[in-house]
């Protein structure tokens, strides 16, 4: 699973590959793409290497993975950052960055967020997890929502709409207490349809 910039990045160093016959550095791709870090491109490098499209060769230069590089699709969704698994905070960004799921996950309304936190942990939703998430402003009992609290926070929790009209935002972790409020103090941004693990990214 690439991002939308990584993507970007592995169809330059294809071109420069194909015009040059060897790779770019580091700093080439850097000037490229108008970053100064480096680092930041050391590490969008390694996790498009790591995701198998491009290879490392013995002078530290990279170079496309044949058998991989043609499988890059178009199933790309907004990626909007981070929400908590945890105590809510204010955590959807707006973003210009994509990343690749797999087919079945992708719907016509989805985005994609990165969990923090592990309150959902007895749902097998890990601190790291990506969770995949379908745009919803209503929800059964017992679903896996994204609620927006007060108009500011954002958390991921189980649904469930009370008898005395209270909502209960409900962790799947006996370490969290549920979230109790009022009806008019959320608002469901959406329902979770699908999880992908990245086992570098787990704390």
């Amino acid at each position: 699973m690439i991002t939308k910039r990584q993507k970007q990045i592995l169809e330059y160093i294809k071109d420069y590959i194909d015009n040059n016959g060897y790779s770019p550095t580091l700093k080439e791709i850097c000037d490229y793409f108008g970053l100064k870090s480096v680092a930041t491109m050391h590490e969008h490098i390694n996790n498009i290497v790591n995701e198998g499209f491009l290879v490392k060769s013995d002078g530290g230069r990279v170079d496309i993975a044949c058998d991989n590089s043609s499988e890059i699709s178009e199933n790309e969704i907004p990626f909007l950052g981070y929400v908590t698994a945890g105590k809510p905070i204010h955590a959807i960004t707006d973003s210009v960055e994509h990343i690749e799921v797999p087919s079945y996950m992708k719907s016509s309304d989805c985005y994609a967020l990165r969990v923090k936190g592990n309150s959902m942990i007895d749902e097998h939703i890990m601190n790291g997890d990506i969770v995949i998430v379908e745009n919803s402003k209503v929800a059964y009992n017992g679903q896996t929502i994204v609620a927006l609290v007060d108009d500011y926070e954002v958390t991921l929790k189980k649904f469930y709409n009370e008898k005395n009209g209270n909502i209960r935002l409900q962790p799947a972790n006996s370490d969290f207490e549920p979230i109790i409020l009022s009806a008019d103090r959320v608002q469901i941004q959406g329902i979770l349809v699908g999880i992908i693990r990245d086992y570098t990214k787990i704390n």
